[in-house]
């Protein structure tokens, strides 16, 4: 069939505008960011947490180029930062800097937090919480199995439950080698530190902050896999028999379907704040490990983490309430 001049305009002009259809998002992807970028924190500002990622967001800022605005919205153990990230575009321009614990801990204890690994995209981790069984200096014993052979010798002793993972833990030492234990509560990581330097407790589940007070503090066991940087000769949890270790990280994730061109770029700007002298004097500074995961390893961490806490907590008894 022959095509008049009106026929071929005609075709062309469809003809580039499916084009241009299919090449917007690759040139938004490839020229991603080209505004600034929110960067949600789910605890209230001043801890950990919101140290890092708002150190981590100078180094995205200097490595994409646009400003990141960090935002707290603490609640429900980050869930409330979390929900609201899951509602976002996925166009890279809402991030959430967050512990993994969100998804790897809290749907297990809270029925209204119901993520899984699935629900985000992982651009990657970049530190690690020094999560460990601590004790006042002072006290009569030196690590987890002096402790132990101490509190069967004294029933009734205190410690300090900071979360619900922290009493589950202890209960489950206890229920293994037949300890009878008070838990006091505590509201966070300075209420806990200032039971252990008060003595009011014989020892406390810290999520590494205590690492600030050496010659007050000491640490009886790593409640991670893996020994930390701070007390390599500390064994862990799982060394001293006790299948309860579980790891924890900070890191960078993105609303389910952000391209993983984007995803890439950030996990790639995150893995600068290795070597980055501001970062380090900023994570050195409260003793936080920098341990950098790209992308693909933290969604492998992910799943693994998501399976064996999940299985630790069923096999404790926890429902979520």
């Amino acid at each position: 069939m022959k095509l008049n001049r009106r026929h071929l305009t005609a075709a062309i002009a469809a003809l580039l505008l499916g084009t241009s259809g299919l090449a917007a998002p690759v040139l938004a992807q490839e020229d991603y960011p080209t505004k600034p970028i929110s960067m949600l924190v789910g605890y209230n500002a001043g801890g950990q947490t919101d140290l890092v990622a708002r150190a981590a967001a100078q180094v995205l800022s200097a490595e994409l180029g646009q400003p990141i605005n960090v935002i707290n919205r603490p609640g429900a153990g980050g869930a409330v930062a979390a929900r609201e990230v899951t509602q976002a575009d996925p166009d890279g321009y809402t991030m959430l800097f967050h512990a993994n614990s969100v998804v790897n801990a809290e749907p297990f204890l809270m029925k209204r937090v119901n993520f899984t690994p699935d629900d985000f995209e992982w651009a990657g981790f970049i530190t690690a919480y020094q999560v460990s069984l601590a004790a006042p200096a002072s006290a009569p014993y030196d690590d987890l199995d002096e402790f132990i052979a101490w509190a069967k010798e004294n029933p009734g002793f205190s410690v300090a439950s900071l979360s619900p993972t922290a009493r589950m833990m202890m209960s489950e030492i206890a229920k293994k080698e037949g300890l009878e234990v008070n838990y006091v509560p505590v509201k966070g990581g300075g209420d806990m530190v200032n039971t252990l330097l008060g003595n009011q407790v014989a020892a406390a589940y810290s999520g590494g902050i205590h690492v600030k007070y050496p010659d007050q503090i000491k640490t009886l066991a790593t409640l991670t896999t893996y020994r930390q940087p701070s007390w390599p000769d500390v064994k862990s949890i799982e060394e001293y028999g006790y299948p309860l270790a579980m790891d924890s990280r900070a890191g960078v994730m993105l609303p389910k379907g952000t391209p993983q061109e984007i995803v890439q770029k950030i996990s790639d700007a995150l893995a600068v704040a290795e070597t980055d002298e501001t970062f380090l004097k900023v994570t050195g500074s409260a003793a936080i490990p920098v341990m950098y995961m790209n992308a693909q390893e933290a969604r492998a961490e992910m799943d693994r983490t998501y399976e064996v806490h999940g299985e630790i907590f069923r096999k404790a008894g926890i429902e979520p309430q």
